[in-house]
């Protein structure tokens, strides 16, 4: 395979073996691959890597020795350097200058001709050997500008031929050809399925297809930006930090274009960790933009064809996401829980499936150089591949509904379907199986989405099943979710017991049930709040301690508690962060039960908000409480009076099955959950 490859793309790939552990890791792994393709025998590899190496080191410029270069260029008259290099055009000169960031200068002198040999240096710049000269005579206007560019060897390939690149990838297999992929993204593909190297390819989506928006979420170490990082210069990668709309769409005080309109993928890694300066107005702007691809700051509104990609990690458990999670979006930032927001999202990957990296994860056979392979995958986003095989398939719903397929899903579908064709079938040349498995990717990743926003918002969103049907064949291809048999357990109680008790709440947009224990030992009097317990539901325990310590005679505990005994509070399922007032009676009752030693009632649950004088006050998201109380097997809930209406409209076959009673002050709750003597 290594040797067919060799002869056919000649000159186009590289030992990928060769390019790990070089010592010179700073570098992009594109600059790595054209030295060691170009300058490196097989026979002589190591010696020749040395000087290749011995090179770099002596003539790259490190940031910090920016002003010792400039003096020494200045001093000497002229040196070279090893570094990025971009162009522009200054219309108002009718001149282009050059920019060296690695010598902190945004005005050098660059020949005109050398921009018309390689015009990359106009779109991201190039990496290579640069011969700079200094020369203070150099004014423009009225402005000395010295250094000067008198030659340039790039370090990338400067010409791309796509049609050769087609034509050639007649010559492989689809095994062939996957493997090949897998090996040019630096991973190989010796010990993955071929689902897993399917899923792994579709990293390399937003690469090719304009405008495509994507979730990524896996567990740590599964080299979820590793593609976008080494793959793409196209590519701007995000890691945590601080994210403007001036940085991502434009800068109005500048007019400069931000990063989603001058790149193919903007991919936010870590995207909990990333802090947006407005995030409503960010999840506003990014909403137009995913649904039009177009963004507006100010008077302009601009057309871009930048893909999104968010980026970020989540717990499992086996195979699977872990159970902790009701939906597969509750790893995003909670303002980017927004129905509208995740309805553009195109297409869900489960980073889940795909391998961890390991030593013996890279590749060691021959892939596409880095450089060769990210100009052919900027070039296919010029391409329509689509439009050969659009009358070969349809795209349908398999179980019918009020509401059916939306345009959102089939432009989903349609995009990954194209994206997958350029990457696998740049030809054209696809038979019906092999569509059927592209088909069978791309339904699924949106599917996933469309699982996730009716598990968020039943009542907007149905439970839709999207699949294709092959034409003229009829052959349905519909795809199965491992993760969308996926239950969240919830452990409750199997008998009474003593301060163990249910409460309920809302998470996003959907309900979930709150499970406390709670232990009174000797001690000083504190209350210790554990499991993740924010700062609301921290000052409903400090009310609920209040309300204890001023009615101890009413509720038959002793008025030295609070100096004589500690109070621990836990709400498991520690990792998720619990919030908000509504769990009020639930910790009057579960601190009661503890400093009482009586056991709560192990088929209710409640919710409201307390105040110090006893009073239960009407919360919010009570449907969905009651919802997630039925799904749990609860049996009866206690909810504030005042939240009684509400109820109304909730579907008979849940009215049947639990039992709502009012309640207006916490005597009343502690009547119904305590079971003293009964």
């Amino acid at each position: 395979m290594n040797t067919k490859l060799k002869e056919i793309f000649r000159g186009k790939v590289v030992n990928k073996a060769h390019t790990i552990n070089t010592g010179v890791d700073e570098f992009p792994r594109y600059v790595l691959e054209y030295l060691i393709d170009n300058y490196c025998s097989e026979e002589t590899f190591h010696e020749d890597m040395e000087k290749v190496v011995r090179r770099l080191k002596e003539s790259f410029v490190y940031g910090a020795e920016s002003e010792k270069i400039r003096h020494y260029i200045r001093e000497n008259r002229r040196h070279s350097v090893i570094a990025s290099m971009e162009a522009r055009l200054v219309e108002t000169e009718d001149k282009y200058w050059g920019t060296i960031s690695a010598i902190n200068e945004n005005f050098v002198n660059i020949p005109e001709s050398i921009v018309s040999q390689y015009p990359m240096l106009l779109s991201g710049g190039m990496w290579g050997t640069i011969e700079l000269t200094y020369d203070e005579s150099e004014v423009h206007n009225k402005k000395i500008r010295p250094f000067k560019i008198t030659g340039f060897t790039p370090f990338q390939v400067s010409f791309i031929n796509l049609d050769e690149y087609i034509e050639k990838r007649k010559e492989f297999s689809t095994e062939e050809w996957i493997d090949i992929l897998i090996n040019s993204c630096g991973l190989s593909p010796e010990n993955m399925t071929r689902r897993q190297k399917l899923l792994y390819l579709c990293r390399c989506i937003p690469m090719v297809e304009t405008n495509v928006n994507m979730v990524e979420l896996a567990p740590r170490e599964t080299g979820k930006t590793y593609l976008y990082r080494n793959i793409s210069y196209y590519a701007h990668v995000l890691s945590g930090g601080k994210a403007t709309p001036a940085q991502l769409f434009i800068n109005l005080n500048t007019g400069k274009i931000g990063e989603v309109g001058i790149r193919d993928a903007v991919v936010f890694d870590e995207i909990a960790n990333t802090d947006f300066a407005d995030p409503k107005a960010f999840v506003s702007i990014m909403q137009g933009y995913m649904q039009d691809a177009k963004f507006s700051r100010g008077k302009k509104e601009i057309l871009a064809f930048g893909s999104l990609v968010f980026v970020g990690n989540i717990d499992v458990e086996g195979n699977l996401p872990h159970e902790k999670y009701y939906h597969l979006f509750e790893a995003l930032p909670h303002f980017m829980q927004v129905i509208a927001f995740l309805d553009r999202v195109h297409a869900y990957l489960p980073g889940w499936e795909i391998p961890k990296l390991s030593p013996g994860s890279y590749s060691k056979d021959y892939g596409f150089i880095t450089d060769y392979f990210c100009e052919i995958m900027h070039e296919m986003r010029r391409i329509d591949l689509l439009s050969g095989v659009r009358n070969r398939f349809e795209i349908i719903e398999c179980a019918k509904t009020s509401l059916g397929i939306s345009g959102r899903d089939q432009r989903a579908i349609m995009k990954t379907t194209s994206a997958l064709m350029k990457l696998l079938y740049p030809h054209g040349q696809i038979d019906d199986n092999e569509l059927e498995e592209i088909l069978m990717i791309s339904c699924e990743l949106r599917q996933r989405v469309r699982h996730q926003l009716h598990l968020m918002a039943p009542g907007e969103y149905d439970r839709v099943k999207l699949g294709a049907k092959i034409l003229p064949s009829g052959k349905e291809v519909l795809p199965t979710l491992l993760d969308a048999n996926r239950v969240q357990k919830v452990s409750i109680p199997d008998k009474p017991t003593v301060g163990e008790v249910i409460g309920l709440a809302v998470e996003g947009e959907h309900g979930c049930i709150l499970h406390f224990e709670m232990q009174a030992t000797k001690g000083g009097g504190r209350i210790v709040p554990l499991g993740s317990i924010q700062r609301v539901m921290r000052e409903s325990i400090e009310a609920a301690a209040q309300y204890i310590k001023a009615n101890h005679d009413e509720l038959g505990i002793n008025a030295e508690w609070r100096a004589n005994y500690d109070v621990a509070v836990l709400a498991t399922f520690m990792g998720v962060p619990k919030e908000g007032p509504s769990a009020g009676i639930t910790i009057v009752t579960g601190i009661v039960s503890a400093l009482k030693g009586v056991p709560v009632s192990h088929k209710l649950a409640m919710t409201g908000e307390i105040t110090i004088k006893g009073k239960v006050l009407p919360v919010g998201g009570i449907q969905q409480k009651i919802r997630a109380a039925c799904d749990a097997g609860i049996e009866e809930v206690l909810i504030p009076v005042d939240n009684v209406r509400e109820t109304q409209n909730l579907p008979s076959y849940i009215l049947d099955k639990v039992k709502l009673t009012p309640v207006k002050n916490i005597m009343e709750v502690l009547d119904k959950a305590l079971l003293d003597g009964q």
